[in-house]
């Protein structure tokens, strides 16, 4: 009953701090935000070297898991799943003008040349570059 009282005599100083407290809460979201999209950045590329086209929801819960092993309990508060997920996508599209642009990252994710062969297509090349087999071989270009 005395809480009760006290919060009615001071409604505005309660309003105020309440006030303040949801802005330091709005603050540091947006701080946290800036910092999260950088880690993301960097998960969704990793993502997408280890897993490749084609397996969209696989990625999003690999970064998902990886981003909630990696952030603060705080964090953990301020940000719901589909905080996250929106996130990861905003990430997402920005990693993907990334790539297109930077030669590096693109090779990063995939290589430009990748030759898939059976083991007796590796053997018959080995055999025709007098090479032994298992050795590793780089081929020029001509």
């Amino acid at each position: 009953m005395k809480i009760l009282a006290f919060l009615l005599t001071n409604w505005d100083s309660v309003l105020v701090v309440l006030a303040f407290l949801a802005l330091i809460v709005v603050l540091i979201k947006r701080g946290e935000t800036a910092v999260l999209n950088r880690i993301l950045f960097g998960l969704v590329t990793k993502a997408e070297k280890e897993f490749g086209d084609g397996t969209g929801k696989l990625k999003l819960a690999a970064v998902s898991d990886w981003i909630y092993q990696r952030i603060p309990a705080v964090l953990k508060l301020l940000f719901s799943e589909k905080d996250i997920e929106k996130l990861i996508e905003s990430a997402l599209e920005e990693a993907k003008k990334a790539w297109g642009t930077n030669g590096n990252l693109a090779a990063y994710i995939e290589p430009e040349y990748v030759i898939r062969m059976t083991p007796a297509e590796a053997d018959e090349i080995a055999a025709k570059l007098n090479a032994e087999p298992g050795t590793i071989v780089t081929l020029e270009e001509k």
